[in-house]
């Protein structure tokens, strides 16, 4: 049984369709990628499976259970996905506070707390930051303590929606290597929307081209570059 498996999506804004018909499984341990045009509906599907919006048919099953309409399960799924966009997100407060929150509303021990806290920012190359404001970071460092706040927690399954878009090459290399040692040490499944196809050929096997809100292929890499799909 597939870890994540989504089933005949479909989503309309406005009388229009958003998402045809979206099937797709993902397994622990895998990167799953969408590429596709701007506005082609890759968010869309993101957010679906992050319980943000609900579709209006079709089935998203989270480790076997059925989580796209019904709200009895949401918050015990929401506390094991996670998901980082574009635009860096950050608390008015210290980095340290930044990256410990999600450890703190859960109660978790002080000295865990910083254990993991120090671990993730030696990950993301920012050790020595923890007194600083994270709001007077830039772009990519913010973005980088986003994605450290985001995996403190150890989430089962992880969203990005074009994490490093428009983020230094350093931060960009950063936040790929985070995110393939997540994948190998954790198991974490993963959930993400590029354009960046030197990315998409770093990081996954398996690919799906969406193209005016339809899942047209899931090929490899190597397949849709013969293919020239996108």
């Amino acid at each position: 049984m597939p870890f994540i498996e989504v089933k005949n999506l479909c989503k309309t804004a406005n009388s229009k369709p958003i998402l045809k018909d979206v099937s797709f499984t993902i397994e622990k341990g895998d990167i799953f990628v969408l590429i596709g045009p701007s506005g082609s509906g890759k968010t869309t599907i993101i957010r679906l499976l992050n319980l943000l919006d609900k579709p209006d048919s079709g089935k998203i099953f989270f480790d076997g259970i059925d989580i796209a309409n019904k709200n009895n399960h949401t918050l015990d799924i929401r506390r094991k996905m996670i998901m980082l966009s574009q635009k860096p997100i950050v608390f008015n407060t210290s980095v340290y506070n930044n990256v410990a929150y999600g450890l703190k509303i859960r109660g978790e021990q002080k000295h865990i707390i910083n254990s993991k806290v120090k671990d993730l920012l030696d990950a993301v190359m920012l050790s020595g930051f923890e007194k600083r404001n994270a709001k007077s970071l830039s772009g990519g460092e913010m973005q980088r303590i986003a994605l450290a706040r985001s995996l403190v927690i150890e989430p089962e399954f992880l969203l990005l929606d074009e994490p490093t878009a428009n983020l230094d090459p350093k931060s960009t290399t950063i936040i790929e290597e985070l995110i393939l040692s997540t994948v190998n040490e954790k198991n974490t499944a993963i959930l993400m929307a590029t354009h960046d196809m030197r990315q998409v050929k770093k990081l996954c096997k398996n690919i799906g081209v969406v193209i005016d809100g339809e899942l047209k292929q899931v090929e490899s890499y190597d397949e849709i570059l013969l293919q020239s799909l996108f």
